[in-house]
Order: C-alpha cells, then sequence, then structure tokens
C-alpha cells in the first residue's frame, strides 16, 4: 500500500511543476521566475552588446538557452547560460547594481 502511495506522489509531484526552458520548476515559483529570466536576459544582451563584436542566443539540449558573444575573429569570448542559478545570481547583482561587474567574470580575456 506504502508503495502505491509513492508512486502517486511522485506524479502528483511532477504535475506541481513547470518547464521552462529545459528545467522544471514549482508551478508557484513559474511565472515569477519566466519574468525575471527575461528581463535579466534583456539586460544580459544589452550589457553584451555593448562588450563585444557579436552576439547570439542559442539552445543547448542540456544547458538550455544561452547568451554567446564573440569577437572579430568569431571566437567566443561570453558564454551565459540562462538558467535558475545563473538567474538567481544576477538578480542579486542586479539588486546591489553591479550586474557589469557579475557578467564580467563569464568574459573569457583574450590571449593577446
Amino acid at each position: 500500500m506504502a508503495r502505491r502511495k509513492a508512486k502517486k506522489n511522485n506524479r502528483r509531484e511532477k504535475e506541481d511543476l513547470v518547464k521552462i526552458d529545459v528545467y522544471y520548476l514549482p508551478k508557484e515559483q513559474a511565472e515569477m521566475y519566466r519574468v525575471l529570466r527575461d528581463v535579466v536576459k534583456q539586460e544580459v544582451i544589452e550589457w553584451a552588446e555593448e562588450q563585444f563584436e557579436t552576439v547570439e542566443v542559442k539552445n543547448d539540449a542540456i544547458e538550455g538557452e544561452g547568451i554567446f558573444a564573440y569577437n572579430k575573429g568569431t571566437n567566443e569570448i561570453f558564454e551565459y547560460y540562462l538558467n535558475p542559478s545563473n538567474i538567481s545570481q544576477a538578480q542579486k547583482a542586479r539588486d546591489k547594481d553591479q550586474l557589469n561587474t557579475y557578467l564580467s567574470q563569464y568574459h573569457e580575456k583574450e590571449s593577446h
């Protein structure tokens, strides 16, 4: 009997999740996360466009959506995946008005 309940609870837990990109989030948090993710995505794109020659948004089957920037030689020098952890960290940086500093850590320094 306990085994059935465990299966039923597991199925119920999955039903209470919402898929955003490649991540499953609790239904109660999903809409707030979606809005925050869109805001962070736009701000990261704007920041990257000021810093780099070319900026692209790409999807990865495992990592999900990411923002990538390239130099004139088409070498990737910046990548930022829009995963829940990065979105949370970006929000904290935005709140402290330190998004530029936060995003700079994802920039791979070009070798001269």
